[in-house]
């Protein structure tokens, strides 16, 4: 065996789990796709403020320097609204940026400026120097709605709604599928038949009729919409997590974790559960996706966000009626486009890491 092959066996050898994972999933170009998918839609949630807004990211306005869009993003994220205020007279409702800024730029020509988003349009914001709907153009990428909002506003805004729905509804079934598959797997005995009829019992009610079931008695709303989500969401989570559990229970590094007097509790979140983990992220992956489409479909169906607020489900909802669909089908593309996209982007991501994390396919890698 020559030098170089010495090496490379090596450094496979030497290489940890996480990296061997990410080495055979950056091989799969389709995955990679996805993945760049699934990063441009997290950045555009994240920075909607600043992609889709009808106040400048930053001004100079009467000689002083202000940031309204970024401060609009720490305020609509739910964080530093305590501590990051909007600045006179930005704060005021009845307050017209573009006008101000305008009147400025007259007075001020040499000290007056201002950095628009690329979208400079609210996503609630109606354009009344259009015909509404309007088809896509220069202005108005992807023209606006039946009631004059600009669709690409609303679709950049969307994501954000898309995203949050996704990983915190995921967050919530991951949570209690772990705690629950956990205590199946490491108990045993009854507590793992209680809890198998449990989740039996819920796997027999469709999932999608079972959460319209339950947003009948809710305020339709995105909170409701991701804690009912998490709800019911849960049960394949908890029997990845209750097999691997089982697997490990009896493993070495359990019965001289025991065997140190370490309680249940720390050996089972603390040892058995990192080394359980790779399976739970593959379902929490295409969990995501089946997430963004139940969302997209309960908005659809007018119980979930609902209006002005926007969501993909709700923008595609106005867009099917017969009046739009005859005389401006183009309002239909961009949230079945993204619908698409994102649901196919994540599933792709799911099954590299499926593949990535199979023992019989890692020798081949």
């Amino acid at each position: 065996m020559t030098d170089s092959q010495n090496k490379t066996l090596k450094a496979k050898k030497s290489e940890g789990y996480i990296a061997s994972i990410w080495r055979r999933m950056k091989r799969n170009k389709r995955a990679m796709l996805g993945l760049t998918f699934v990063v441009f839609m997290l950045i555009v949630a994240l920075l909607s403020p600043l992609i889709a807004n009808n106040k400048p990211i930053l001004c100079k306005y009467k000689g002083q320097l202000y940031a309204p869009g970024i401060v609009e993003v720490f305020q609509s994220r739910g964080y530093g609204h305590h501590w990051i205020k909007k600045s006179e007279p930005f704060n005021q409702p009845s307050f017209d940026i573009r006008e101000a800024l305008k009147q400025d730029k007259i007075d001020n020509p040499d000290d007056s400026w201002a950095l628009w988003p690329v979208i400079p349009y609210g996503e609630l914001e109606i354009n009344e120097d259009v015909a509404w709907p309007c088809p896509p153009s220069k202005v108005h990428l992807m023209g606006c709605d039946g009631m004059g909002r600009d669709l690409a506003a609303r679709m950049v805004h969307g994501t954000s709604v898309a995203a949050q729905v996704g990983f915190i509804s995921m967050g919530i079934a991951a949570l209690i599928g772990i705690i629950v598959g956990g205590a199946a797997g490491y108990w045993g005995g009854w507590v793992d038949i209680a809890i198998c009829r449990i989740i039996e019992i819920v796997m027999c009610f469709p999932v999608f009729f079972l959460i319209l079931t339950i947003m009948v008695w809710l305020e339709p709303s995105i909170n409701n919409v991701m804690i009912v989500l998490g709800l019911t969401r849960w049960t394949g989570i908890a029997r990845y997590t209750r097999a691997e559990f089982i697997r490990h229970r009896n493993s070495d590094y359990v019965l001289a974790a025991r065997s140190l007097g370490i309680g249940h509790i720390r050996i089972m979140f603390r040892h058995i559960l990192p080394n359980s983990l790779a399976p739970v992220m593959v379902t929490l992956t295409f969990g995501i996706a089946g997430a963004i489409m139940t969302e997209a479909g309960l908005s659809y169906l007018g119980f979930g966000v609902q209006p002005p607020s926007p969501s993909w489900g709700n923008i595609l909802r106005m867009a099917a009626d017969p009046d739009y669909v005859r005389n401006a089908p183009y309002l239909m593309v961009p949230p079945c486009v993204c619908i698409f996209l994102a649901v196919l982007s994540y599933n792709l991501v799911g099954d590299a890491l499926r593949d990535a994390i199979d023992p019989r396919l890692r020798n081949a890698g």
